[in-house]
């Protein structure tokens, strides 16, 4: 019998894939650098010329909003001497995107308009133009794909096991961002999204998240007498918080206090809770290293109420996100052993197996 045989067992990824840095880099492209990856929400670009700096495979894709309210997408590249245009996200102070190395600055358009010590006559302008990346908005969030051949945003979420769609109900872009944390784990994303797509850790590593909803102590991650894949709050609990009966506003759709989840592939988690939305985005950096942006956000109103406290809630779910990264840092210095081969999934892991089997579709 091999590893890759055993009754009751189906294979998940090897520890090359986890921790081999030449593997890493081929899965940048074929699997960040050919699907629509979440970049950040469409708030952040609120005035024009505003700008969102953001990762994606090997790549930094700089993303605007241009006079016309549209979004616009470039690689984040100089069309001169090749300099990083942007550094950071943040306000534009103009229109104009003007690279830091010789002053040269193009439109929202992406169209060169200035170049200094140069007249208009020197060169043809209308020969050099930042190079454009797909670029689209899904319930108030931000998505670019690098590939050409790709299908639109709408078609790769209608299409993906998690069911994203499902969500829209909850109307998520009329939500504003209360709070944002930036975490670097130690681990291979892909680690960190198996983590995600299974709750038989709970029990041992989220004894506090388990009391809030039942179902988590049993391994599963919704409940079997429900269609919407939904878990319930224990009785009296209205809130992932340590208020537990927190009085916050329930979020737009929410008629009950129950918890949704969704993995949106590759880099992207979805936890919809009864009083706040939780926005999680991956930023893989290495084999063995990801950075692990968080957004939180509420309804308008909850956030216009001066005496509403968000501690109770902000703190239980970054215990949560901790307790995640912390057992999955330990996984990885596991799987980094030379006595490790594979890992494996139980039937229980079925949401886990299907992130594998996508992602064998996209790298194999």
């Amino acid at each position: 019998m091999t590893t890759s045989d055993i009754r009751g067992l189906r294979t998940s990824f090897t520890r090359e894939e986890y921790v081999s840095d030449e593997h890493f880099a081929r899965e940048m492209e074929s699997v960040y650098g050919s699907t629509w990856c979440f970049a950040g929400l469409s708030q952040e670009l609120t005035h024009v010329g505003d700008r969102l700096v953001a990762e994606v495979g090997s790549e930094s894709i700089l993303i605007v909003r241009n006079r016309e309210g549209e979004l616009r997408a470039y690689y984040n590249v100089c069309q001169h001497r090749g300099s990083q245009l942007c550094d950071e996200s943040g306000s534009g102070h103009g229109a104009a995107i003007t690279c830091p190395y010789h002053a040269w600055s193009y439109s929202l358009d992406g169209k060169l308009v200035s170049a200094i010590h140069h007249a208009k006559e020197d060169f043809d302008r209308e020969c050099i133009a930042l190079t454009s990346v797909r670029v689209d908005e899904w319930q108030g969030c931000i998505f670019v794909c690098l590939s050409e051949t790709a299908p639109s945003l709408i078609d790769s979420l209608e299409h993906l096991y998690s069911a994203p769609r499902s969500l829209e109900r909850f109307d998520l872009g009329s939500l504003v961002r209360a709070h944002h944390t930036v975490d670097e784990a130690q681990c291979n994303w892909k680690v960190l999204a198996e983590n995600y797509s299974e709750c038989l850790h709970c029990s041992v590593v989220h004894p506090e998240f388990c009391d809030l909803v039942p179902v988590y102590k049993t391994g599963r991650t919704i409940e079997s007498d429900r269609e919407d894949w939904a878990a319930r709050l224990k009785t009296g609990a209205s809130a992932i918080s340590f208020d537990a009966t927190s009085s916050l506003p329930m979020i737009p759709g929410m008629t009950e206090p129950l918890v949704y989840g969704a993995f949106v592939y590759p880099n992207m988690l979805i936890d919809v809770m009864p009083t706040c939305v939780a926005l999680t985005r991956y930023v893989p950096r290495s084999a063995s290293h990801t950075t692990v942006h968080t957004d939180y956000l509420f309804p308008k109103e909850t956030l216009e109420d001066p005496s509403v406290d968000l501690t109770p809630t902000l703190s239980f779910n970054d215990l949560v996100n901790q307790q995640d990264i912390a057992v999955s840092e330990r996984v990885q210095r596991g799987v980094s052993s030379k006595s490790f081969v594979r890992a494996h999934h139980t039937g229980m892991e079925k949401y886990a197996q299907q992130f594998v089997k996508r992602y064998r579709t996209d790298v194999n």
